[in-house]
């Protein structure tokens, strides 16, 4: 098989990660497979790429050459969004034009697009090629909005042969406007070992999470500050980057400096998470969430504010974890509060933790995608007269996963 999977770029990020985890494991089963990605130019991916993954870049932003942007790129891509009435993204065309080309160039069985706008970009860019195209979800579409493209994504995930959601809640929220919806966890590498190595020194709360405005890192500062005094022995580690970075230094250099480490990024998770007592989310969206996997897989308990489903599926209340239920600074940092003092009680959330393995493991994530890629290989390309849901089955921690087709008569459903 044949697989180009496109992403805007490969810096650190869940998305990011679970194309290259994909990527090299359909490579190491002997297929061909290429990274596209759009703006990467000569930077380095922050994760490491199997060297049988061709990787190729378009370069964007540039101007588009003839061979790329010419009457016979532009006059299907135009018909496409004509024929949907989305007309928000034909300004985007040159790059449009450049996709098309890249992705064909590619000769692929079938494509697998990664994140909102690259979605939706991939489904114009490649409509009348008869490729089909699956676009990955990496949040929470019910609550995350993409401005004025939400009726353009609508539209454009009902031609896509399949939308993979992390979440089978999100799934039925897309299937419910049309989309041919799966719910398939993200598939990730287990660490080495499970045993947790802690030196017996400071204690170390961690979170790993991009510094934008929906992880909400300023209100895990405020509440850590707000208990600091209680727990001296206590630090709160930041590891990730994003746009909020010196607003955030400056917040802590005030609340609680010397006890909040801003760490930057790491692509070495196990290595953070091995040593760390607790870990935190305080997001208010999470398609999945794998740094919170990823820290459970480790044997550290996690606290957790409740943003939605997929958080409630990986975190265990008072099994592996806490969800705070009440969005508030005095709520985390009461619930931090309650673990922070409490060693008896970590351990024995800790006991339980490394359990999500097997709840939701690489393999059966695996599997759920040969299912799928099996699914669309043999699908016919023609699919308006087909209305019946299907189901089929689904091994993780999900349970059953279920497609929706089309429903005539729901062209645009609001978002």
């Amino acid at each position: 098989m044949r697989i180009t999977t496109v992403i805007a770029g490969l810096s650190g990020g869940g998305a990011e990660r679970v194309c290259v985890n994909l990527a090299n494991a359909w490579a190491a089963r002997g297929w061909d497979v290429t990274i596209l990605t759009v703006s990467q130019k000569t930077a380095a991916s922050a994760y490491t790429i199997d060297s049988c993954v061709r990787r190729r870049d378009i370069g964007w932003p540039r101007g588009a050459d003839r061979k790329e942007l010419n009457a016979n790129s532009l006059a299907p891509v135009l018909r496409g969004l004509h024929g949907v009435a989305c007309f928000e993204i034909i300004w985007e065309m040159p790059l449009l034009a450049m996709l098309r080309y890249a992705i064909l160039a590619t000769t692929p069985n079938v494509v697998v697009a990664h994140i909102d706008f690259t979605n939706v970009r991939v489904l114009a860019a490649m409509h009348e090629t008869g490729i089909p195209v699956i676009a990955c979800e990496h949040t929470d579409t019910s609550q995350f909005s993409i401005g004025s493209w939400q009726n353009t994504r609508e539209a454009l995930y009902r031609r896509a042969r399949a939308v993979v959601a992390p979440h089978p809640a999100i799934a039925e929220w897309l299937k419910l406007r049309g989309a041919w919806a799966y719910a398939i966890p993200n598939p990730l590498n287990a660490p080495p070992s499970i045993c947790v190595e802690r030196t017996g020194g400071r204690q170390r709360l961690v979170t790993l999470t991009r510094l934008s405005p929906e992880k909400r890192v300023d209100l895990l500062v405020r509440a850590f500050a707000s208990i600091v005094g209680y727990f001296p022995e206590w630090d709160l580690e930041v590891y990730g980057n994003g746009p909020l970075r010196m607003p955030l230094a400056r917040l802590v250099e005030e609340l609680a400096p010397g006890r909040v480490q801003l760490r930057g990024f790491t692509n070495a998770a196990y290595a953070v998470l091995r040593g760390a007592d607790l870990f935190v989310s305080a997001s208010w969206v999470e398609g999945f969430g794998n740094a919170i996997w990823e820290a459970l897989a480790c044997g550290v308990p996690v606290v957790a504010i409740d943003c939605g489903a997929p958080v409630r599926s990986l975190v265990r209340d008072g099994i592996d974890g806490l969800i705070v239920h009440t969005d508030s600074t005095e709520a985390l940092a009461s619930a931090l509060a309650s673990l922070m003092g409490n060693e008896t009680a970590r351990n024995a959330l800790a006991a339980r933790a490394s359990e999500v393995l097997t709840r939701f493991s690489f393999e059966s994530s695996l599997e759920a995608w040969d299912a799928l890629l099996d699914d669309v290989a043999g699908r016919r390309e023609v699919r308006s007269e087909l209305s019946e849901p299907v189901t089929m089955r689904h091994i993780d921690g999900f349970g059953l996963m279920s497609r929706s087709r089309r429903v005539p008569g729901s062209d645009r459903a609001s978002w």
